[in-house]
């Protein structure tokens, strides 16, 4: 300003040209100050603005508009809204006939102000990636704490498939999730979505207990039963798990959005919504804008490595007859008559078959088609052990501890049948001997 100034009031300047060498500036620049300040006075020496008078390419004002909109529609959804979201939403809802791209919808943002840059948050770069080729390939698992609107603890755990982010199952119970829980959820997804090759969990007791130095879990045998393989976390380490992580931030911001809820079946039923729009219409930016749905049905399913069955899998919950047996299929499948009258899940693939009764694994067996009915497999008035529910002891055979029998969930404690000769699981052995339901439950 100063030079500016000198140069304009410099009236009785001899050599301008020497006054512009001296000052460093252009004769040009001189001349222009002097008419400025002749002009407007010392406000005419102000910088103004260089953007030209028409910009054929600008993005319109209503479009601008339609960004700033689409924003706040997505902040209420409780969705989210960054520029690949903001652009997702404007192609879908088709309201303006060019949708800009995603760094115009971020300068947009910019130049109006909705958002302030934070460099300082971008997240760093990660050492190791890693995706499975396949649907079904891997499912990671976890379960997350959450609250009503009376400060009511509430457990919810789902299944994320690795390859497509599609979500098999969601469910929410009272207090901490348990490892009937969480098993009943890992069912639901294996009735809709088949059952997967690998389980990816973190080291929660429900899930896993190798690390502890215990003999493995509910979940974990299960899972062995059924062909798929469970692989847990190293401990400390989230990342390994991080799909599943992020996707509950993304979960309870669209609760908190649309809520809060009053009872656990308002919840339960928010959640029913929540999958459908997380799996057929929140699009993905790691999947290319496509919704996990489209990319679970892109490509065939994987199959448990030790069960490469074609056949699809079928989940049934049935209860056991008076005889002992389980109705799959055409055929009856003898259990025990420990289990008369209780409720299991029946989870069929092709001619192998698997039953449960809570988390408690009765039988596994490959059905013979020769014969309607399918015996325990030993002749008559010859004595069986059950299935194991500790396969810790030897491969195809164990016994349930009276201690960790009385450990167990409720709802996995077979009650006693019309055998009297089965034992009760919680009375400990006055000997200290391990206690099983010796010919309650039927040998594979």
């Amino acid at each position: 300003m100063d030079v500016r100034m000198a140069a304009a009031c410099a009236a009785r300047v001899g050599n301008v040209a020497a006054f512009c060498r001296e000052q460093r500036i252009s004769r040009q620049s001189f001349y222009v100050w002097r008419a400025r300040f002749a002009a407007g006075g010392v406000a005419g020496l102000v910088d103004r603005s260089r953007r030209p008078l028409r910009c054929p390419v600008a993005t319109p004002v209503a479009v601008e508009d339609a960004v700033v909109v689409a924003r706040a529609e997505l902040i209420g959804d409780g969705a989210d809204h960054g520029p690949d979201a903001i652009r997702w939403r404007l192609l879908d809802a088709g309201v303006v006939a060019r949708v800009p791209s995603r760094a115009t919808i971020s300068r947009i943002l910019l130049r109006r102000g909705v958002v302030v840059p934070q460099p300082g948050k971008a997240p760093r770069c990660k050492g190791h990636r890693f995706v499975y080729e396949r649907p079904n390939d891997l499912w990671q698992s976890d379960w997350t704490g959450y609250a009503l609107r009376a400060g009511t603890a509430v457990g919810i755990a789902g299944c994320l498939d690795d390859h497509s982010r599609y979500v098999p199952a969601l469910d929410a119970q009272l207090g901490s999730a348990t490892a009937g829980f969480v098993w009943q959820v890992m069912l639901a997804g294996i009735g809709e979505c088949g059952i997967p090759a690998r389980s990816l969990t973190d080291n929660g007791l429900v899930y896993s207990t190798r690390r502890r130095g215990l003999v493995e879990s509910a979940f974990e045998a299960n899972l062995r039963a059924l062909g798929c393989r469970a692989i847990c976390s190293s401990p400390y380490h989230p990342q390994t798990c991080g799909k599943i992580e992020r996707f509950w931030q993304t979960l309870k911001k669209w609760l908190d959005a649309h809520g809060p809820y009053d009872t656990l079946e308002q919840l339960r039923a928010a959640l029913g919504v929540f999958r459908v729009y997380y799996n057929t219409q929140r699009r993905h930016r790691a999947l290319h804008s496509q919704t996990p749905a489209q990319v679970f049905r892109a490509s065939p399913l994987a199959r448990p490595a030790e069960h490469p069955l074609p056949a699809p899998s079928v989940l049934t919950r049935v209860r056991v007859s008076a005889a002992g047996a389980v109705p799959v299929n055409r055929y009856q499948v003898y259990v025990g008559r420990a289990l008369i009258g209780l409720p299991v899940d029946v989870v069929t693939n092709g001619d192998f078959v698997v039953i449960f009764a809570g988390t408690l694994l009765v039988r596994q067996l490959t059905l013979d088609p020769t014969r309607i009915y399918q015996p325990a497999g030993c002749g008559r008035g010859h004595r069986y052990e059950p299935h194991p529910i500790d396969p810790a002891n030897r491969p195809g055979v164990g016994r349930v501890h009276a201690g960790r029998a009385a450990a167990l969930p409720a709802n996995s404690l077979p009650r006693p049948g019309r055998d009297p000769r089965v034992k009760d699981l919680a009375k400990p052995s006055p000997t200290g001997a391990s206690a099983s339901l010796t010919r309650g439950v039927a040998r594979p």
